[in-house]
C-alpha cells in the first residue's frame, strides 16, 4: 500500500463495490478512461474483476474512507509478446465528484515514486486529445508529449479516439 497526505493507494477489496459503482456508472468517467459504463451490479462486479490484479490499485480518500478512483500500471509487451516489466502503460479513472482537486496528480506522484524504486524505467500515458485535465496531470508529473493524433493501440475495442501519448523515463 502507498500513502500520501490525503490518500491510500491499495489493492481493491470486495467492500469497495459500492464506491466502485459510484464512479464506474458515471458516463464522463467511463468515456475518458475508455471503459464501458457500469449500469448494473453485475457490470460493477465484472469491472471489479478487471481491477483485481497486481498491476492495479484503487485510490481511497482517507478523510472519507471512500474509494474515488483507480490507477493501473500495465506491463508492456515486446515484439514477440514477451513481458517488458521495466516498461509500463498507465491508466486511471477518478470519480467526477473529485475532479479538479489534485487527487490524481497526488496519486501519480506516489505511483511514479514507487515505480522508480521498483525498477520501472519508462511509463507511457495515452490521453484523448479533448481530455485537457489528464494531459495536465501527466505534464505536472514530468511526462513529456511524444506523439499526437494517433489512434489508441492499447484499447482495440474502445472508441478509438485520437490520443496524445506522453512518456516519463527514469534513470
Amino acid at each position: 500500500m502507498l500513502s500520501t497526505k490525503r490518500l491510500k493507494i491499495r489493492r481493491i477489496q470486495k467492500s469497495d463495490l459500492l464506491d466502485l459503482q459510484e464512479y464506474a456508472s458515471q458516463k464522463k468517467v467511463a468515456q475518458e478512461a475508455e471503459f464501458t459504463v457500469c449500469k448494473t451490479m453485475d457490470d460493477v462486479r465484472a469491472f471489479y474483476a478487471t481491477l483485481d490484479n497486481e498491476h492495479t490499485w484503487i485510490i481511497e480518500y482517507s478523510a472519507k474512507k471512500k474509494v474515488i478512483g483507480n490507477i493501473c500500471l500495465y506491463e508492456q509487451v515486446g515484439e514477440y509478446n514477451e513481458p517488458l516489466p521495466a516498461k509500463r502503460i498507465i491508466g486511471y479513472a477518478l470519480n467526477e465528484n473529485y475532479w479538479n482537486r489534485g487527487f490524481m496528480t497526488e496519486t501519480l506522484v506516489a505511483v511514479c515514486t514507487w515505480a522508480q524504486a521498483n525498477g520501472i524505467k519508462e511509463i507511457k500515458g495515452m490521453v484523448s486529445e479533448e481530455n485537457y485535465a489528464s494531459q495536465r496531470v501527466l505534464e505536472k508529473n514530468g511526462f513529456e508529449l511524444t506523439v499526437k493524433d494517433k489512434l489508441n493501440p492499447f484499447f482495440r475495442t474502445a472508441s478509438m479516439k485520437q490520443v496524445y501519448t506522453y512518456l516519463k523515463t527514469f534513470d
